[in-house]
C-alpha cells in the first residue's frame, strides 16, 4: 500500500510540474510579479525612472505612479496557443488610463500656461512635471488592453519573448489609443 501511494505521488509531483509549465501559467507568473512588486520589477523600475529627466522629487511621484499602476493591474488570460516550440498568450489587462491622464494634462498646460512660467516669463518643466504626475497619481478612469505574449520553448521550459514596446505601453497605460 505505501509503494502504492509513494508512486501516486511520485506521479501526482510530476504531472503537478509539467502543468506548472505552460505557456499561460508563464504569462500569469510574469503579470503576478508586477502585481506583487517583485524584486526585479522593481530594479527595472528604478532603472526606468533614473533615465528620465525628472527632478528627484518628481522621479520619487512617478516611481509611486508605476507602483500604483502595477499593484492595481487586473488580467484575464483568454486564449493559449501551441504550435510545437512555438506559443502565444492572449490576455486582456485592465490598468490606469495615463495616456488619458497624458493627454488631460497637455490640454491644462495650453489652457493654463501662466501657471507654469516663472516671473522671468520662463517655462518651468519642473512644475509641470510635477502637476502632471499628480494627475496621474489622481487618476481612477482604467482602459482594458488584448495583449498577445509570445513564448519558445528552451530546454523543455517555456519562456516569454522580449515583450515589444507597445506591450510595454499597455502595461504601464501609457499606449497612444489615438493613432
Amino acid at each position: 500500500m505505501k509503494k502504492i501511494l509513494s508512486i501516486s505521488l511520485i506521479v501526482l509531483s510530476l504531472f503537478g510540474c509539467s502543468l506548472m509549465d505552460t505557456p499561460s501559467s508563464k504569462v500569469e507568473s510574469y503579470l503576478n510579479n508586477y502585481v506583487s512588486l517583485e524584486d526585479e520589477v522593481l530594479s527595472d523600475l528604478d532603472a526606468t525612472i533614473e533615465n528620465e529627466k525628472l527632478s528627484e522629487n518628481n522621479k520619487s511621484i512617478y516611481k509611486q505612479v508605476l507602483k500604483r499602476q502595477y499593484q492595481d493591474l487586473k488580467y484575464e488570460i483568454k486564449d493559449e496557443t501551441i504550435d510545437g516550440k512555438n506559443a502565444s498568450v492572449v490576455v486582456k489587462i485592465t490598468v490606469y488610463d495615463l495616456y488619458k491622464s497624458n493627454v488631460n494634462s497637455e490640454y491644462y498646460l495650453n489652457e493654463h500656461q501662466d501657471e507654469f512660467y516663472t516671473i522671468d516669463n520662463t517655462f518651468d518643466s519642473d512644475l509641470y512635471d510635477k502637476y502632471k504626475l499628480d494627475e496621474m497619481l489622481k487618476i481612477k478612469d482604467t482602459i482594458d488592453y488584448e495583449i498577445t505574449f509570445d513564448l519558445v520553448k528552451e530546454d523543455n521550459t517555456w519562456v516569454i519573448k522580449e515583450p515589444s514596446r507597445e506591450v510595454l505601453e499597455k502595461l504601464h497605460g501609457l499606449y497612444n489609443y489615438n493613432e
